[in-house]
């Protein structure tokens, strides 16, 4: 959906709007950041996703569900097997996490998958990896 430099925002479904969002936001800071958003997990194109990944150094991955088996994880399977040299962070509900009880927006707040929470981390990552 969108080009970017030194990191790429992730979405699948629902959380695609927030990744937009958040991309917006680092850009009024000065970021450049991609943004890719996932159709669905199966069937997937993994040879087209390596080829949209190896352009970056990091990506973060938003999903509304536990990291595991989801958006995250097929992005870590594909940095895996096509040797990229990519950092990944994975935002969703943790492994033992439970999803809170309230609305869509205060749920995605809490769990840092709303567009604020995932610019806060996508540029938490960059200072980490010494790329803003």
């Amino acid at each position: 959906l969108r080009k970017g430099a030194s990191l790429c925002l992730v979405g699948l479904g629902s959380t695609v709007h927030e990744v937009v969002d958040a991309a917006a936001l680092l850009a009024e800071q000065g970021l450049s950041v991609g943004v890719l958003s996932l159709s669905s997990i199966r069937p997937c194109d993994r040879s087209a996703l390596a080829d949209e990944l190896k352009a970056y150094p990091l990506v973060v991955t938003a999903e509304e569900h536990n990291i595991n088996g989801g958006a995250g994880s097929l992005v870590a399977e594909v940095i895996a097997e096509y040797g990229l040299s990519t950092s990944l962070k994975r935002l969703g509900i943790q492994d033992g996490g439970y999803a809170v009880a309230g609305d869509r927006a205060s749920t995605r707040q809490h769990h840092q998958i709303d567009a604020n929470g995932i610019a806060q981390v996508a540029k938490q990552f960059l200072d980490e990896q010494g790329l803003r």
